[in-house]
Order: C-alpha cells, then sequence, then structure tokens
C-alpha cells in the first residue's frame, strides 16, 4: 500500500469555511499525511486540527507563522 502525501500552500487557516473545505477534499483525496504551509497561525491547537482532519485518531506537528507569513502543520 502507498500512503497518500499532501503538501499543500493554504494561504492562511484563519477562516473556518475555508478549514472546512479542506477537510472536505482531504477526506475526498483519502489523504494520509499532509503539511499545510503557510497557515499564518501563531498556535495550532486541537480544535483547529478536529476543523481540518475528520478521522478521530491523528497526531500533529507544527511550527509558526512570524508575523503575517509562515506557518506548518503536518498530519
Amino acid at each position: 500500500m502507498k500512503p497518500k502525501i499532501v503538501s499543500w500552500n493554504v494561504c492562511g487557516l484563519d477562516k473556518i469555511n475555508k478549514r472546512l473545505r479542506i477537510r472536505n477534499l482531504l477526506r475526498e483525496w483519502k489523504v494520509d499525511t499532509v503539511c499545510l504551509q503557510e497557515t499564518k497561525l501563531k498556535m495550532i491547537d486541537r480544535r483547529i486540527v478536529r476543523s481540518l482532519w475528520s478521522g478521530s485518531h491523528v497526531d500533529w506537528l507544527f511550527l509558526t507563522s512570524k508575523g503575517a507569513s509562515g506557518g506548518v502543520v503536518v498530519m
């Protein structure tokens, strides 16, 4: 089985509607691992991860943004 990995420049995750669209696409694509770049968020917590990942079991790591740019989350 080949894992499905997606790397995506999302240009910000501050709006819930955008996170829901990303969640739906990740579910449709049946992604195993995702790297979202340019999150532009200072903090990523369980609430944000749950709004992006539809499964109940997920681990994640993140790097915070610097000012109005940057930020990465890997799930």
